[in-house]
């Protein structure tokens, strides 16, 4: 597809046979905004005024204006990973990026609670709190007193509080 760039936005651009126009309209937003010429100078032209005026009429109404995506990004990971990625990417014999892109296209494809750990399926009543911490047979604990040190990702901090708290352990 033909696109035309302003500002960080994307248009489209097509032709109309029997109009005799170009025309298009601003892409990656869920606002509908069009704009067309009878030539290319004419669309480019068109296309900027309309960016111009989306960005006005936003300031005017005090909403934020949206951004077209384009399709790249940057993710920062630890190392590792990166290395880890590039191992099995190469063993696929494909690229890091297409590898990415995989990764990304099946995690889009399943279901929300399929992909996080601390999202269980239930009823339509889950249990109550207390009794997800149940286990199912006696735990050994170490000797009363004793403590250990455990380091939880930051994202974690809380689902760890709320366990540590729901077990009875004391949080220093």
């Amino acid at each position: 597809m033909n696109t035309l760039r302003y500002k960080g936005y994307i248009g489209s651009v097509a032709y109309s046979e029997p109009d005799k126009v170009f025309f298009g309209k601003l892409e990656g937003i869920d606002d509908l905004v069009n704009y067309e010429g009878e030539s290319v100078a004419e669309l480019t032209a068109a296309f900027e005024e309309a960016v111009e005026d989306y960005l006005i009429f936003c300031k005017e109404h005090n909403v934020k204006p949206e951004k077209s995506y384009t399709g790249t990004f940057n993710v920062r990971i630890a190392p590792m990973a990166h290395r880890e990625i590039a191992n099995r990417a190469s063993a696929a014999g494909i690229s890091i990026n297409a590898f990415v892109k995989n990764a990304l296209d099946e995690a889009l494809h399943k279901p929300f609670e399929d992909t996080n750990p601390y999202i269980y399926k239930y009823g339509i009543d889950p249990p109550e709190p207390a009794m997800l911490m149940e286990p199912e047979r006696k735990a050994v604990y170490g000797k009363a007193g004793s403590s250990i040190r455990l380091r939880v990702p930051a994202k974690d901090k809380d689902f760890a509080l709320e366990l540590a708290k729901r077990m009875g352990w004391e949080v220093l």
